[in-house]
């Protein structure tokens, strides 16, 4: 018990001592996560939920940018936990479950021939999953996307693709990231940078009111972002 706690406070603390400007939201992001019945932190740009059970969206918007290739889940346990056999799984929408053992966990910073930004979660055992090779890019497909953002005015008119999955995790603290690629004007394959991510952070009873504070914290810092 005395162990889980103190993985408790480094994940809490992990969210008050991540720094960062924030970013805007006037606009839809290229790539953005999305957790329906989730609460949103504002300033640290992450939907939380206390949920074991959950959906996670990714939204990819066709903006102008174009196509985005080989679009990435990431999961990544947050704190010293290590990992365990069948201590997360993720359903695509429509697909099979896909069950993540320890062995299938690495450490370090994803992906890693162009790692994303840390922001106080990486270096972390992380795990990826493959969404898509390339976005859909036939309009007649496409779906309206918006900026997941309350009270946000952004999303009108902008149409993506929004890939979605079930999750289960056993973890006290979970923290999911997307990211892809896309051709600039000179043709060379860049980084997509990632925006509004995901975390699921499970409170014991003895923990809950630390948790609760510890999110309330969170709000004086903010992590970078790039759109």
């Amino acid at each position: 018990m005395e162990k889980r706690i103190l993985n408790m406070k480094r994940i809490l603390l992990t969210f008050l001592l991540t720094i960062g400007l924030t970013a805007s939201s006037y606009a839809v992001p290229n790539l953005q996560i999305y957790i329906p019945g989730a609460t949103y932190d504002d300033v640290a740009e992450t939907w939380v939920t206390t949920e074991t059970d959950f959906e996670i969206w990714i939204l990819a918007a066709n903006l102008s940018h174009g196509d985005i290739f080989d679009v990435t889940l990431v999961a990544a346990i947050l704190g010293d936990e290590a990992p365990i056999d069948g201590g997360l799984t993720i359903t695509p929408d429509g697909g099979s479950v896909i069950t993540y053992n320890a062995a299938d966990f690495t450490f370090g910073t994803p992906p890693v021939s162009d790692p994303i930004p840390a922001h106080g979660i990486y270096p972390s055992n992380y795990v990826q999953l493959l969404v898509a090779s390339v976005t859909e890019q036939d309009p007649n497909n496409w779906v309206e996307v918006q900026d997941y953002i309350p009270d946000s005015d952004g999303g009108s008119n902008i149409y993506g693709q929004i890939f979605k999955f079930q999750v289960h995790t056993e973890y006290i603290g979970t923290h999911f990231d997307a990211y892809g690629f896309y051709d600039d004007e000179q043709g060379r394959r860049v980084f997509a940078p990632f925006s509004h991510d995901g975390a699921s952070i499970i409170p014991e009873p003895t923990t809950a009111l630390l948790f609760t504070l510890g999110l309330a914290g969170a709000g004086i810092v903010s992590r970078f972002r790039i759109i």
